[in-house]
């Protein structure tokens, strides 16, 4: 019998080699994995499908992480539970707003691997027991924080 593939990921980040290491990694791992340049392409790539996890970069230009997260909430809600925030500048006033608000775990690029690969299990686990709906329960606070190594 096949074994099953973990999920599906969505990574947004402007910075194509990024992009790329993440896709090249999660692969590795067994994930189907889609990219976006920023946060505009990955909307258009939701109308096709939804996924399981989507990483996304704070800082982008076009539609960056927040108005993103933004769009989520009106048209995705479901989704919204399912993100991951990568930040390279999580110090600033604003950032550190945005992602105490949000409620999202994110972590600080570079992140190693392992926190990274804890993160999406995480992320996966609390999807699957979630409701059929889509909703979080009481279990989605126990990531909403900063992951750190």
């Amino acid at each position: 019998m096949a074994l099953p593939t973990p999920g599906t990921i969505l990574v947004i980040d402007d910075e194509p080699s990024i992009r790329r290491g993440l896709a090249q990694f999660l692969r590795r791992d067994g994930y189907r994995v889609e990219t976006a340049a920023n946060g505009r392409q990955a909307l258009a790539q939701l109308h096709a499908q939804p996924y399981d996890v989507i990483l996304a970069d704070l800082r982008m230009p076009e539609l960056d992480g927040r108005a993103f997260f933004t769009v989520l909430q009106q048209h995705y809600p479901a989704l919204r539970q399912r993100v991951i925030f990568l930040t390279g500048n999580g110090d600033t006033a604003n950032s550190q707003a945005f992602l105490a608000q949000c409620g999202q775990p994110w972590l600080r690029k570079p992140c190693p691997i392992a926190v990274l690969r804890r993160t999406i299990q995480q992320m996966l686990a609390v999807a699957a027991s979630a409701s059929p709906a889509g909703c979080a329960g009481p279990s989605r606070r126990s990531i909403s924080r900063r992951i750190t190594p």
